[in-house]
């Protein structure tokens, strides 16, 4: 039996490797963690948008009225007829910013984490009142259900960033 002895830079070498390879699968579970409580938070996000809609519409429901905005421009027709394609676009964003979200967890102790998650969700509507806009040409002024739209949203998105929150702590 022939037993081969590595020199010191060799070992350490083979130890990087494997924790590199070690850190890749960490980082790829937390991609996946954040993927999946952004998908099940929107979810939860539109359930609670739902009733607004089908009462007015998709202009009752600012993230839905952009992203049915956004498919109109993608595909060249009525935004009124893309709501299930809006709603992936919906989902895409929920789980992308999942994904955010437990990307900057390190920096948040974990007491903090649904505070951050109100947080996160404050911001996502943040920056969905400073698109909407150039997204769908209707600003918040001259929009057709003023301080309704605005409430739904804050009301959505703050869900959104405290059931994300608790979704991460939980997976």
């Amino acid at each position: 039996m022939h037993v081969e002895v590595l020199s010191n830079g060799e070992r350490l070498r083979a130890m990087d490797v494997f924790k590199s390879r070690e850190l890749d699968i960490l980082i790829l579970a937390e991609v996946v963690r954040g993927l999946a409580s952004g998908l099940v938070a929107t979810a939860g996000m539109s359930l609670i948008e739902f009733p607004i809609w089908r009462k007015w519409g998709m202009e009752g429901v600012m993230e839905w009225h952009m992203n049915q905005s956004l498919m109109a421009r993608l595909l060249g027709r009525p935004p009124q007829y893309l709501v299930s394609q809006g709603l992936i676009l919906h989902f895409l964003h929920g789980g992308l910013a999942g994904i955010v979200f437990v990307l900057m967890l390190p920096i948040v102790p974990r007491i903090l984490i649904i505070s951050a998650g109100v947080a996160f969700g404050l911001i996502l509507w943040i920056i969905s009142l400073l698109i909407m806009r150039p997204v769908t040409g209707v600003g918040l002024g001259g929009h057709p259900l003023r301080w309704l739209a605005l409430v739904v949203a804050l009301v959505g998105h703050l869900f959104y960033g405290i059931l994300l929150a608790f979704l991460v702590i939980s997976l």
